[in-house]
């Protein structure tokens, strides 16, 4: 019975860090929707999905350590609970990320952008990609969808160079528009670091099912 008990509550946490993972990619879908309309209401949309990922990483890590201390979970057990926790915290984070490019917009949604966004938006859609094999592979047991991680987040690293050196131009050409080139350059750093952790996280899984440690980055 324990074991039965155990293992519904394995399920529950699997779909509670699936359910996150679904909230992170809407945090930073529209917080880049956000920010190519300057709309408010999807910046504040990022801040309510920013929340829900407080209360959801707060009820993942809550159960794993109730189940932990309660039930007697051998080491494919311990490694579900250490890998879920930990991508439970890191999608957690990517939102809070999310929600600092949504303060972006709200600061400075009367005033146009200084360039049209195309390279961040590639960015904004391969970490979604990322966050979506990450789950495939939660739900499906395999490690086989991580594989590609490493290179898409090559690609994610490729275009915040773009990004970095087209604004670096801009702000040369016309020292005005440095405060808003700054602030892009942000986007995309914080975008940037969204990749690294949706990659770390896949490293995670792989450890979870196969029980080997793997560096994506």
């Amino acid at each position: 019975m324990p074991r039965e008990v155990l293992d519904r509550i394995i399920e529950d946490i699997r779909n509670d860090v699936l359910k996150l993972s679904d909230v992170t990619k809407k945090a930073v879908y529209f917080s880049i929707e956000a920010l190519k309309e300057k709309n408010v209401e999807k910046a504040d949309m990022v801040y309510r999905l920013e929340e829900e990922s407080d209360l959801l990483n707060l009820d993942i890590e809550n159960k794993i350590l109730s189940a932990a201390a309660r039930y007697h979970p051998v080491a494919g057990d311990l490694r579900f609970f250490h890998a879920m926790m930990k991508v439970s915290s890191n999608y957690e984070r990517i939102c809070d990320l999310a929600q600092k490019i949504a303060e972006f917009v709200k600061k400075s949604a009367e005033k146009p952008l200084i360039k049209p966004l195309i390279d961040i938006p590639k960015m904004r859609d391969i970490i979604i990609e990322m966050i979506e094999q990450n789950e495939y592979a939660i739900k499906n047991h395999t490690t086989e969808p991580t594989n590609s991680l490493q290179n898409m987040d090559d690609k994610i690293d490729m275009l915040y160079e773009q990004i970095f050196n087209e604004l670096v131009g801009i702000m040369v050409k016309d020292p005005k528009t440095v405060p808003d080139a700054i602030d892009l350059l942000f986007v995309a750093r914080y975008l940037e670091r969204i990749g690294d952790i949706v990659a770390k996280s896949g490293a995670r899984i792989v450890y979870m099912i196969e029980g080997r440690r793997v560096w994506i980055k």
